[in-house]
């Protein structure tokens, strides 16, 4: 058995170094920050003024697609500039998490959709329980209405709006084969399908331009 002093510890687990690395590889590679130790310079105050802009995080991402969503919404139904418009200004005036829908457009046509920004753990293709029980909950507000809206889903094109990854896709088959209620009603675009029948809910998967 070796001897205690000629143990590794290079390769003894660390918490801390291991989120400093992650951070300042961070900082570095994204945000294209000079090299430096940006760990080692967040105090407290500091990292509750960074925690209160991160909680816009998804908040951002929500928005991004969002909009992708109204570009793609206008090409496949062949919608005029105006209504695009008119579809992109009223995304832009709803603030977030308000009561409803993620989109609601009442004119020219009826559509709501829920947008969601799951990305699947450990970068895997499976979804975790969380995160499939958020999209049952909209699937489900999808096709039996929420209490807050007006829109009534009966009379509308209704879509769930994912982003555009190979593990999101795989993920989001999987959870569609799995479940226990309304796999009947749900649909996957492709090229050949026309989002036309009110009676299921159209899968989107789109991409965000940065």
């Amino acid at each position: 058995m070796p001897h205690e002093d000629s143990l590794n510890l290079d390769n003894i687990y660390d918490r801390e170094r291991m989120l400093r690395a992650r951070l300042n590889a961070f900082m570095q590679e994204r945000l294209r920050l000079p090299a430096n130790d940006y760990y080692g310079q967040l105090d407290m105050e500091t990292l509750g003024e960074l925690k209160s802009v991160l909680s816009d995080i998804n908040n951002i991402f929500t928005l991004k697609v969002c909009l992708a969503f109204s570009e793609w919404l206008g090409e496949s139904l062949k919608l005029s500039t105006t209504v695009r418009q008119d579809i992109k200004r009223s995304i832009l005036r709803n603030p977030p998490n308000a009561n409803g829908y993620d989109v609601e457009i009442s004119e020219p046509i009826q559509v709501i959709a829920e947008v969601k920004c799951n990305v699947p753990i450990n970068r895997g293709t499976v979804y975790g329980s969380a995160q499939r029980d958020g999209i049952v909950k909209d699937v489900n507000s999808l096709i039996s209405g929420k209490g807050k809206s007006q829109m009534e889903p009966d009379a509308c094109l209704k879509f769930l709006v994912l982003l555009d990854t190979p593990e999101i896709r795989e993920a989001t088959k999987r959870f569609v084969k799995n479940m226990k209620q309304h796999r009947e009603r749900m649909v996957f675009i492709a090229p050949d399908i026309k989002p036309e029948r009110k009676d299921r809910v159209y899968i989107v998967h789109v991409n965000c331009k940065s």
